[in-house]
C-alpha cells in the first residue's frame, strides 16, 4: 500500500488528516507516538471527566517523545455552536487556516472515514460518541519537518448519536469546546526514545484504521 493513497488514520480517540502524503515510516511513527500519549494520559486522568488535565498530560507525553510545542503553550478552551454536522464544522475550521490545502485534506479524510464502518464504529466507541475526541491535521513544512495541529474537542449535546461526526444537529442543540496545540517533531529526540517506545507498544497497542483515498 502506497502512502500516497493515505488520507488519514483513526486510532483510539484520534482522527488524523494528512495534508499531502506522509512517508510510510512517519505514518507509523505518528500512530505510535499518539498510542503512547493516549495510554499515558488515560493512566494519569479520566479521559471524559477530567478532559482538560487529560489533554495536558497527553501533550507532555508528546513533548517527552520528541515533539516541541510551538510557543510553549496550549491554547485556551473556546466554545463554538455547531450548525449542521461536526464534519461541516471541521471543514469550515480547516478552511480558516493559512494552509489552503487543509480544507480539501479534511474533506478527503472525512469522506473516506464515512465509508469505513469499522473505523467509524471504533471512533464512536473510543470517544463515547463525541464526548471527547481529537482531530490532528499533519503535514510537512518547507524544511521537511513533520508538523501537527492537535485539536482537543468535546461535543456538548443532550442526546448522543452514533456516527456523531455526520449527524445533522438541530440549530443550537450542539456545542463544541475546543483546545489546541501546535507541535513539530524533532527526529533526533524521537529516535533516542524509539527503544523505550517499542517496549511500551509491546504492552499496549491500539487498533489502527488507515483511511485510504478513493480512486477518482
Amino acid at each position: 500500500m502506497s502512502p500516497a493513497t493515505f488520507s488519514g488514520l483513526v486510532t483510539g480517540p484520534n482522527l488524523f488528516s494528512y495534508i499531502g502524503a506522509l512517508h510510510l515510516q512517519e505514518h507509523d511513527d505518528l500512530a505510535d507516538c499518539h498510542n503512547i500519549a493516549t495510554k499515558s494520559a488515560d493512566l494519569a486522568h479520566h479521559r471524559y471527566l477530567a478532559a482538560k488535565d487529560w489533554f495536558e498530560e497527553y501533550v507532555r507525553t508528546l513533548w517527552f517523545l520528541g515533539w516541541s510545542l510551538y510557543g510553549d503553550a496550549i491554547n485556551t478552551r473556546t466554545a463554538h455552536v455547531v450548525a449542521g454536522s461536526v464534519a461541516d464544522f471541521l471543514v469550515q475550521s480547516a478552511a480558516a487556516m493559512k494552509d489552503v490545502r487543509q480544507a480539501n485534506a479534511m474533506i478527503d479524510t472525512l469522506d473516506n472515514l464515512q465509508s469505513d464502518h469499522g473505523a467509524l464504529s471504533s471512533f464512536d466507541g473510543e470517544t463515547r460518541q463525541g464526548e471527547t475526541f481529537q482531530v490532528i491535521p499533519a503535514r510537512y513544512d518547507a524544511q521537511g519537518h513533520l508538523n501537527i495541529a492537535l485539536y482537543k474537542l468535546e461535543l456538548k449535546v443532550e442526546t448522543r448519536r452514533s456516527r456523531f461526526l455526520f449527524w445533522q444537529w438541530e440549530k443550537r442543540s450542539a456545542t463544541i469546546v475546543q483546545q489546541r496545540a501546535f507541535l513539530q517533531l524533532d527526529r533526533r529526540e524521537f529516535e533516542a526514545k524509539r527503544t523505550l517506545m517499542k517496549k511500551h507498544l509491546e504492552a499496549h497497542r491500539m487498533r489502527r484504521f488507515t483511511l485510504k483515498k478513493t480512486a477518482p
